[in-house]
This record gives structure tokens, sequence and C-alpha cells, in this order.
């Protein structure tokens, strides 16, 4: 009988080192579901960006990066074209005097697409700025060639950190100030790729 009061005289004190074992395992079961939750999220995230560039179909990418890597060669090559032209235009002039010089001229203003156009400037407060010192391999990232690397570094984004930063309008902005296909910076997923690489 002793036993059995002594029992019941000491069940609150089991009870509530009960109820404070019990919290405690699902304070360290929840914790442990949450982490496990976020890293499967990240690692389903890391797959679905890898997915999206594999959609991107290999011959589009390939073409998108050969023009872009091309472009200032073609650039080079109308501008000796010009050059020639305009080098030939005034040789023949000095054969056909009987050609004013205001018609030639003319005829030559016509003749040429003069294209000018104020180009808006980045805002490095959204994304931050960079050292040439803190420079990385920027042609890991899908669709960044050597060239697109080098305009990048011209205009001062440095590395990985920097275009993981990047706002819609950051984007908008770079991709009018590369000269680069509208859209194409938002399906290689820059700012994802960068967010992935900064991490190794």
């Amino acid at each position: 009988m002793s036993h059995l009061t002594e029992f019941i005289n000491q069940l609150p004190n089991y009870l509530g080192v009960f109820i404070l074992m019990f919290t405690t395992f699902l304070i360290g079961y929840f914790s442990a579901w949450s982490v496990q939750r976020s890293k499967y999220l990240k690692a389903l995230r890391k797959i679905n960006r890898k997915n999206n560039h594999s959609k991107l179909s290999k011959k589009e990418n390939d073409i998108e990066v050969i023009f872009t890597e091309i472009k200032p060669k073609i650039l080079e090559v109308v501008k000796e074209a010009q050059e020639e032209l305009q080098h030939t235009s005034e040789t023949q002039e000095e054969f056909t005097p009987s050609i004013p010089k205001k018609e030639v001229a003319e005829k030559a203003r016509t003749s040429y697409i003069t294209y000018t156009k104020n180009k808006p400037a980045l805002n490095f407060d959204n994304f931050g700025s960079a050292e040439k010192t803190d420079r990385a391999d920027l042609t890991q990232i899908n669709g960044i060639g050597p060239y697109i690397e080098q305009k990048l570094n011209e205009i001062g984004i440095y590395n990985y950190e920097q275009i993981s930063r990047f706002k819609d309008e950051d984007i908008r902005i770079l991709t009018e100030l590369i000269d680069f296909f509208p859209g194409r910076i938002e399906r290689d997923d820059w700012v994802g790729q960068a967010e992935d690489l900064k991490e190794f």
C-alpha cells in the first residue's frame, strides 16, 4: 500500500518528465524534418535549373553563342568595307569633275546608316561593385563566351556574386549594353547559375 501511495504521490513528477521528454522529441523531430526539407528543395531547384538548360536545344544555343562571338569580327569587316568604299568614291571624284562635291557627299551620306543611341547605365547599388582582382571565370555560366565575358568585365561585372544579385531592371539594361539577344539571359538563367557557382 505504501508503494502505491508513493507512486501516486510521484505521478505528477513522472508526468512532468514525460511531457518534457516528449516535447524535446517533437522539437528535434520537426527541426530535422525542416532541415532535410530545405536541402531537398534546394537540390530539386538545382535539378530543375539543369533540366531547363537542357530543354534549350544545343544547336540553338551554339548558334547564338557563335553569332555573339563573331559579331565583332563582322562589324570590323563592315567598317573596313565602308572605308574602302569611301576611299574608292574619293578616287572616283578626282576623275569625274563633272559631278558636284555636294551631290557626292549626299550620296555617301545616304549609303551609310548612322545609328546613335544613348545607352542606359547600370545601377551598381543593386548588385554591388567589384575590382579586377575579384574576377571569376564567367565563361562557366552557360551562354557566356569569351567575348561576352570581356564585355561584362569592361562594364565592371567580374564575378558570380554580382550576377547572382541581378534584378529584372539590371538584366534589361545589361542586354542592351552588351547587344545581347533579348530574353537570352533569363532563358539561360545566369542568376541561378551564378548562385550555384558562387557556392564552390
